[in-house]
């Protein structure tokens, strides 16, 4: 990029950089600790051999959450049938079609391979544990239009221990500034 700027310098009247894509994350991290795991159930009073029936209880209230926003917001639920699809495509398109200009675009919902929890029988102690394991889960995708990212998207992991990350990405964040500011620019790609 310097060589670039430096080649064109008299053809340049200014720069611009930001940041391509912010991803937070954040989960319940104390779960990640055996000890810990164990005291959360024990405080909601759910024995090891019920985790399951617990977890599914607790992810269906999550999706229920989500039926709800999209219902009240009357937005589209979809559900993909790939992994592979592109969500991103599938919102964009939802939101050209429908013309959305702010807020809730969508809530996409798909099963893909996750980091959670399962129960499994310690062959040492001879009694159940909660474990971390890859598995496949439900996630869901809640696409926005927002006022000051811009397009961006929350992905809510519906199992244990219910990973979220909030995708923003810096383009759209600096096309938004500009507008604001009244300042011309040419969007290319991204």
């Amino acid at each position: 990029m310097e060589k670039f700027l430096e080649r064109y310098d008299s053809k340049i009247s200014g720069v611009i950089s930001t940041f391509d894509r912010m991803i937070f994350k954040g989960h319940i991290l104390s779960f990640f600790q055996r000890g810990n795991r164990h005291h959360y159930l024990f405080r909601e009073k759910v024995l090891f051999k019920d985790f399951g029936k617990y977890a599914k209880k607790v992810s269906g209230e999550i999706k229920e959450k989500a039926r709800e926003l999209s219902d009240k917001e009357g937005r589209p639920l979809i559900s993909l049938d790939s992994s592979r699809i592109s969500k991103e495509g599938v919102a964009r398109k939802i939101q050209e079609e429908e013309q959305v200009k702010e807020g809730l675009i969508c809530v996409l919902k798909g099963v893909e391979p996750c980091v959670s929890f399962d129960t499994r029988g310690n062959r040492e102690t001879g009694k159940l544990e909660v474990v971390i394991r890859e598995r496949r889960c439900l996630f869901l995708y809640f696409y926005y239009q927002h006022k000051e990212f811009g397009f961006m998207h929350v992905r809510i992991q519906t199992w244990f221990p219910f990973q979220i990350q909030i995708y923003i990405n810096g383009r759209e964040w600096l096309c938004k500034r500009l507008d604001r500011e009244g300042i011309g620019y040419q969007r290319y790609d991204n």
